[in-house]
C-alpha cells in the first residue's frame, strides 16, 4: 500500500505524480491550442437573434446599429443559396463602420431564408415564395421603405421583392446575381445532389463560388459545413427555384436605384449579367469588385465599402 501521509512521499509516488502531472499539462496544451485554432479559424457568427415568424413558419433575425441618435433607416440583407444570415457578419460590420465614420447610421439586419439555417426545415416552392417573405420581414422591422441587399440567391429575392413591392424598398444592392438563370443547367445540378448526396457536389460548387476552392481559411470553412448541413431536398429545391426565375423583360419596371456589384471573377453570375441589370433598370449603376461568386465573403471590407456609397448617395433623412 503507498503511504499517503503528512511530509516526504515515496520516490515511486513522486516520480508517477510527476509523469502524470507532465502528460495532463501536455494535453491541456493541446487542447488549448486545438480550442484557439478551431475558434480563430471558425466563421464568425452573430451573438444574438431574434425568433421571427413570417407568414406559416419561424426563422432567426440578427441585426446590427450603427452609433446615431436619428431614427436610422433599415437595411435587409440576404444571404447566397445554402447559407445562412451568418454569411453576411463581416460585410455587414463593414458597412456599419463605414457610415459611422460618415456620421450616419443605419439598422442592419438579416435573417435565414425559408429553407436555410432555422428555417431549414422548411420547403423551398420558388423566388416569388422567398420573395413574400423578404417583403414581410422588411414591413415587420419598419414602416417606412427600406434599403435590401441580396448576394446571388438572395439577389434574385431582392429583385422579385422590388419588381412586386416596390413601395417597400428604398434601393437595392445586388451582387453575384442576375435576372435569369439557365434552367437546364439549374436542373441538372438539382438531380445531381438529389441522387448523388449533397457531399458530392461541394467540390464543384467551391470552384464556381470562390477564387482559391482549395485553400484552408474562415471562408471555405464555412461554405464546407454549411454545405454539410444541406440536405439534398434542399438543395435541389434552391437550384430549381433559381432556375424557373426570370426577370430579364421587367427590369425596366424596378424603380428603386439599383448598384450592381459584379465580381470580375465570377463565373457562376459573370460581370455581363451584373451589367445587364444595371442597364436595364432606370437608376443602375455596376462596380466591379476582384472576387469570385461570393464577393461579400471573400472581399467584405470592398463590399461594405460599396454598400455604404451607395447608401449615403441614396440618403433620405427621416421624417
Amino acid at each position: 500500500m503507498t503511504e499517503c501521509r503528512r511530509g516526504r512521499r515515496p520516490v515511486a509516488y513522486s516520480r508517477r505524480r510527476a509523469e502524470t502531472e507532465h502528460i495532463v499539462n501536455r494535453l491541456t496544451t493541446a487542447a488549448v491550442h486545438c480550442y484557439i485554432s478551431l475558434v480563430t479559424s471558425s466563421w464568425p457568427r452573430f451573438p444574438h437573434s431574434t425568433a421571427l415568424w413570417i407568414a406559416d413558419h419561424r426563422t432567426l433575425l440578427s441585426q446590427l446599429s450603427s452609433d446615431s441618435t436619428e431614427r436610422a433607416p433599415t437595411v435587409v440583407f440576404v444571404h447566397s443559396a445554402l447559407l445562412d444570415r451568418h454569411a453576411w457578419y463581416p460585410a455587414m460590420h463593414s458597412v456599419a463602420d463605414r457610415l459611422s465614420a460618415a456620421g450616419r447610421s443605419a439598422t442592419l439586419a438579416t435573417y435565414d431564408l425559408r429553407g436555410h439555417g432555422a428555417a431549414a426545415a422548411e420547403p423551398i416552392v420558388s423566388i416569388d415564395q422567398l420573395a413574400e417573405d423578404l417583403v414581410t420581414v422588411c414591413r415587420a422591422l419598419d414602416a417606412r421603405p427600406v434599403h435590401v441587399v441580396g448576394l446571388s440567391l438572395g439577389g434574385a429575392v431582392a429583385q422579385a421583392a422590388a419588381l412586386t413591392s416596390p413601395a417597400a424598398f428604398s434601393s437595392v444592392v445586388l451582387a453575384g446575381t442576375s435576372a435569369r438563370f439557365p434552367r437546364a443547367v439549374m436542373d441538372e445540378r438539382a438531380a445531381r445532389g438529389r441522387e448523388g448526396g449533397v457531399a458530392s457536389q461541394v467540390a464543384d460548387t467551391l470552384d464556381r463560388w470562390v477564387s482559391d476552392p482549395g485553400a484552408d481559411d474562415k471562408v471555405n470553412g464555412y461554405l464546407r459545413a454549411s454545405l454539410a448541413r444541406t440536405s439534398p431536398a434542399r438543395w435541389a429545391e434552391a437550384w430549381e427555384a433559381l432556375g424557373r426565375f426570370d426577370v430579364v423583360d421587367r427590369l425596366p419596371g424596378l424603380r428603386p436605384p439599383v448598384l450592381a456589384l459584379a465580381g470580375d471573377r465570377d463565373v457562376a453570375s459573370p460581370p455581363e449579367a451584373l451589367e445587364l441589370i444595371a442597364t436595364s433598370v432606370p437608376a443602375g449603376t455596376v462596380e466591379h469588385i476582384d472576387a469570385a461568386h461570393l464577393s461579400a465573403l471573400e472581399r467584405p471590407a470592398d463590399v461594405g465599402d460599396a454598400i455604404a456609397r451607395h447608401l449615403l448617395r441614396t440618403w433620405v433623412t427621416p421624417s
